[in-house]
């Protein structure tokens, strides 16, 4: 039949089962036929096929009986051949798979295995699809009332994948953990812990997912992998002009925007460049003023609910110290989730001072983010011997005679900040 004939066929068999019950068994078993054929050897002839999948899909709640374990065989077949059948035919077995469970005919938990499988295919709008569907999912089934059940098993499924080596479908358990932390769906101490046990993943990728949960970053993320998918290159990490590119200076400002301001070009273009440094400058500050009025106890609500944070201190602490392969954009979210666990819980990590101490200098790349996290590890009860070294280095190299105002200013508020704390 051709598929204007079975969306006819669909229509009438939706208003009376019944009558058209013959002709649904006749479908069935050309399905059977086809599907024992994908399954020796699939085909590249799959139309008929993907068009049978989609009508058994649409009228298998009407024939419960006929067609007990219709998911069955589509599992089996996209479990033995994904990465051997046609794209457009495994999108298809895929949308009759999420159609059934949306029907109630299949539990989550019999195809989070498979879906998880599938992410490592080539395949974006797969991926897509099934990163929606999962999280849509799961969204759904709590949104009346809790299913703790449903939750716990689905944790336990994704702290598994968590571990998986491979790293695409390590990145897509993140990301569904993060996107129904961020929906408000799963807000509990064990989700949070679970993006913890994400840090020690091997990958780059995966712990760079997981430090900007911590760090209040994953919203655009989120965002761009509802709409669409996270791209595998690390573009996020590229230092923005004006965020402290290659020569940051303190002003936020990198030095060579400063000089073609100022010492290159004819008068009419040094005009133009310097408002536009100096709309640039202002929307730093302001951006800076909105981040420090937000409360920072409910920014970072999530490292509240860490089970044990010195341990996860000191893992984050020995990955940054032997992460001579990880790139800078990582070391500085390592140490800005490092300060902020040491600074919320009092720990004592006297090693992460004197590691400290050896960025700071005007010229370091990033420089005030790393005065930052240094003001944010200090506490009442860290030794004071273990912060002199950073002190007297940060008044040695900020604070004197030579240096410019707004380094001088800097290195001064870094100091107040630290004697406070």
């Amino acid at each position: 039949m051709s598929r204007c004939d079975l969306l006819e066929l669909q229509g009438r068999c939706k208003r009376d089962p019944e009558g058209y019950r013959d002709d649904v068994l006749m479908q069935l078993q050309h399905y059977n036929a086809l599907h024992g054929l994908f399954m020796l050897k699939p085909g590249k002839d799959f139309k008929e096929f993907a068009d049978l999948v989609g009508f058994l899909a649409q009228v298998a709640a009407s024939y419960k009986k006929d067609i007990p374990a219709f998911h069955v065989g589509l599992i089996e077949l996209l479990d033995k051949h994904y990465a051997l059948l046609d794209p457009n035919l495994r999108r298809a077995l895929v949308a009759a798979l999420i159609l059934l469970r949306n029907r109630g005919s299949v539990q989550p938990t019999e195809l989070l295995p498979l879906f998880f499988r599938l992410f490592r295919c080539p395949d974006k709008q797969l991926r897509i699809m099934i990163f929606r569907h999962i999280v849509a999912d799961i969204k759904g089934a709590n949104k009346k009332k809790r299913d703790e059940r449903l939750n716990r098993s689905v944790q336990n499924f994704l702290q598994a994948a968590l571990k998986d080596e491979n790293e695409t479908a390590a990145k897509k358990a993140l990301a569904v953990i993060t996107d129904l932390y961020r929906r408000n769906v799963w807000s509990d101490a064990r989700t949070v812990n679970l993006v913890a046990d994400a840090c020690r993943h091997p990958a780059p990728r995966v712990l760079v997912g997981a430090l900007k949960f911590f760090l209040g970053q994953d919203e655009a993320a989120e965002a761009l992998a509802a709409a669409g998918d996270v791209s595998d290159d690390d573009d996020d990490e590229k230092p923005k002009t004006g965020q402290g590119t290659a020569a940051g200076t303190a002003s936020g400002v990198s030095k060579e925007d400063v000089y073609k301001a100022y010492s290159k070009g004819v008068t009419r273009t040094k005009h133009r460049k310097q408002s536009k440094l100096k709309r640039q400058m202002a929307s730093i500050r302001k951006a800076n003023k909105k981040e420090d009025g937000n409360n920072g106890e409910a920014r970072f609500a999530a490292m509240q609910l860490i089970n044990d944070p010195q341990s996860f201190a000191e893992h984050l602490f020995n990955r940054l110290q032997g992460g001579s392969a990880l790139k800078f954009d990582t070391k500085m979210l390592l140490i800005q989730v490092l300060s902020r666990v040491v600074g919320l819980h009092r720990l004592h990590l006297l090693h992460l001072y004197p590691f400290l101490q050896r960025y700071v200098q005007p010229n370091q790349r990033e420089v005030t983010r790393l005065l930052a996290a240094a003001a944010t590890a200090c506490h009442e009860l860290v030794p004071p011997d273990v912060l002199e070294p950073l002190l007297r280095q940060l008044v040695n190299q900020f604070v004197h005679d030579r240096a410019r105002p707004e380094v001088v200013a800097v290195g001064i508020n870094t100091v107040r900040e630290i004697c406070l704390r």
